[in-house]
């Protein structure tokens, strides 16, 4: 069913298909796609996820290349554009889902933390926990980085003209190479947050989580 609602949504958009069109092309009935499925909210998320776990080894990748170095990373979001681009049609899909259906929304947000968590495996600026109160900014702002170029990616894929500059891959290369290269979470509140009080038991939880450069 899967395959048979990706191409129906491909073909006519997210918007137009209903759940009996997508039964009738999988060849099942309204029956069993509800007994699969909770709603076409539901269906889609499953493709979204699907589609994730295909991406994500691309995703992941540039964790085992110098994430430090500017043109290893434009590299890497260029390749990430070029991969958008070939599934433009899906992607049309995923943000036609996202306006429609808050809970297919909320799950592309939490795909984004996922793959804040696989590269904190291999760069240890990404390692971590945002339920601690010395991370939370810090994984806020790993959120935005990595939402940021998957952002581009779909407006590129779609031909957002901003999107396709190229000074945009170079902009993006920047602002990660700039938050990767930053290691001593305790040093970064401090710098952001001058007027802020640290009591010591804060800043040694902070020093504790601190990730140390491979």
């Amino acid at each position: 069913m899967l395959a048979a609602a990706g191409k129906a949504f491909a073909a006519a958009g997210y918007f137009a298909v209903s759940v009996e069109d997508i039964a009738l092309k999988a060849g099942v009935s309204r029956m069993t796609f509800y007994r699969n499925f909770g709603s076409k909210a539901a269906l889609a998320g499953d493709l979204f996820r699907e589609n994730g776990r295909a991406a994500m080894p691309r995703l992941l990748s540039i964790a085992g290349r110098n994430y430090r170095d500017h043109a290893a990373v434009a590299e890497w979001i260029g390749v990430l554009f070029e991969a958008d681009r070939s599934s433009s049609c899906l992607l049309s899909v995923f943000v036609q889902a996202s306006v429609l259906d808050p809970e297919f929304a909320a799950r592309a947000r939490e795909f984004v933390g996922e793959i804040i968590d696989g590269l904190g495996t291999g760069i240890p600026a990404f390692r971590l926990d945002p339920r601690k109160p010395c991370d939370r900014r810090r994984w806020l702002e790993a959120w935005l980085v990595i939402y940021e170029i998957l952002d581009q990616g779909n407006h590129a894929a779609r031909g957002g003209e901003i999107a396709n500059d190229p000074l945009v891959i170079d902009i993006l290369a920047s602002r990660f190479v700039r938050f990767v290269s930053v290691t001593d979470i305790a040093a970064v509140h401090m710098h952001e947050r001058p007027d802020r009080a640290f009591d010591a038991g804060e800043k040694g939880a902070c020093r504790a989580s601190k990730p140390h450069a491979p």
